[in-house]
């Protein structure tokens, strides 16, 4: 009997706790604000607490992406800032405890914000009396702090509010107003299609880099050796040397190829690289050489760019290569130009290029061998800008793999012997000393 009297009082009293925690009031509050626009700045609306009740925490969620973690009540009221027109829903969450994380209300009230607080635009129009150049003007109403102009994706280093804008080529180019206002931008784009190149074109552009080895010594400054014996990916034979291949003298840089051992193998032959320390994005590219007298097969004079990305871990050819100008000895009379690119090289048998074409002075006089580089394209020409030999487009969906070539590149002049290319007809040892003579190298890029 007492033992079933103890028993039964063990089990009544967990019960009767229980009973009484349900029976401990809750926190009476009513969540509720109001909404009110800010006297002064567009778009931003301010929102009061207005909640009846004591209560410890609170969370906004504006419903234009900003929000509030839940935190003390502390700021009262509180605002956002709604850039674009529309119907927003607004909630704030109240925490009626301290420490209950369930004892929470929540109150949602719609927004409905009526304008943007800026309509980007902006027109375009030709300039009288100014061959392919255009104005463009911002016509953008409603607040804004700042504005930017995008032409064919590079930002102008002027802001105002009407700009002129030369394009010397034809085709169509890419226009694009930025417009902002805090962290709140806006982007509008127009295209602007040029319908025919400026046959002045080359007046606008500046020397801005060059180099007409007027000295007795290569300027260090300029240029850099790259040596070594290594093959350079295409199995050639010559030893780049830091210095004892190149001459400066009467106004030319010479490049010469020496047979320096028995022959017939890698090592046996010396020659020079050399490497621009300065890169270089879009422009006119011109460069007035020499190849070396024609004696027969065996070398391979090159003047080139890679992608300075190269330099920093980006693998040939996803960093891109110019080929300006290439001569191989066993097609004399002949010259060629080329791009390399990740989708086109000639490690994977097609390379965009002109092919080997005719050039008879090659080896006795002096031509320029040159390329046009903007956003759009890559043209190559001989001698003359309107004697165009290849033009490459940029493709319709540009990437890294079929355009590198919005990024910097640099200059490399080398003369190879042998090679997968240089080779192809064999290596003919009386024809060494060769050199490879360079009246110029110049960069021109637009005023």
């Amino acid at each position: 009997m007492q033992q079933s009297l103890i028993r039964f009082i063990l089990i009544l009293l967990p019960i009767s706790i229980l009973a009484c925690s349900n029976n401990e009031p809750k926190s009476s509050y009513v969540p509720d604000f109001e909404i009110s626009e800010h006297p002064s700045d567009a778009n931003v609306y301010v929102f009061e607490n207005t909640t009846e009740g004591e209560h410890f925490f609170w969370r906004w969620e504006f419903g234009n992406g900003d929000r509030t973690d839940r935190e003390p009540v502390e700021t009262n009221p509180i605002s956002s800032f709604y850039p674009e027109k529309g119907t927003y829903e607004v909630t704030l969450t109240i925490w009626g405890s301290s420490s209950d994380l369930a004892d929470n209300k929540a109150v949602t009230r719609q927004l409905t914000v009526s304008d943007d607080v800026f309509n980007a635009a902006f027109s375009v129009e030709a300039v009288a009396g100014k061959v392919n150049t255009y104005a463009l003007s911002n016509q953008t109403d409603g607040e804004y702090e700042h504005i930017t102009w995008l032409v064919n994706g590079k930002e102008l280093e002027e802001a105002n509010q009407t700009v002129e804008v030369y394009f010397p080529f034809k085709g169509k180019n890419e226009v694009s107003l930025v417009v902002s206002v805090g962290d709140y931008q806006k982007e509008v784009t127009e295209t602007v299609d040029v319908a025919t190149d400026d046959p002045d074109f080359k007046s606008h552009y500046t020397l801005v880099w060059n180099d007409e080895f007027d000295g007795n010594v290569i300027d260090t400054d300029k240029w850099k050796f790259e040596t070594g014996q290594h093959g350079w990916g295409n199995n050639e034979w010559q030893n780049y040397t830091d210095g004892a291949n190149v001459e400066v003298s009467d106004g030319t840089l010479k490049i010469t190829a020496k047979l320096v051992g028995e022959g017939q193998k890698v090592g046996d032959y010396t020659s020079t690289r050399l490497n621009s320390k300065k890169s270089f994005t879009y422009g006119l590219y011109e460069v007035k050489a020499k190849m070396p007298e024609e004696k027969g097969p065996g070398h391979w004079p090159a003047i080139w760019m890679l992608g300075e990305s190269i330099q920093n871990g980006t693998s040939w050819p996803l960093c891109g290569e110019i080929d300006i100008m290439e001569y191989v000895s066993w097609d004399p009379n002949m010259t060629s130009s080329s791009i390399h690119t990740q989708s086109n090289n000639h490690a994977q048998g097609n390379p965009i290029g002109s092919g080997h074409l005719p050039l008879e002075t090659a080896e006795e006089e002096f031509h320029v061998y040159g390329f046009i580089w903007t956003e759009n394209f890559l043209r190559f020409y001989r001698d003359d800008v309107d004697n165009v030999i290849l033009t490459y487009n940029k493709p319709t969906n540009p990437n890294q793999e079929n355009w590198p070539f919005d990024e910097p590149f640099y200059y490399l002049l080398n003369v190879a012997v042998g090679g997968m290319y240089g080779g192809v007809n064999g290596v003919d040892d009386s024809i060494f000393p060769a050199s490879m003579e360079v009246d110029y190298v110049r960069v021109y890029q637009i005023d």
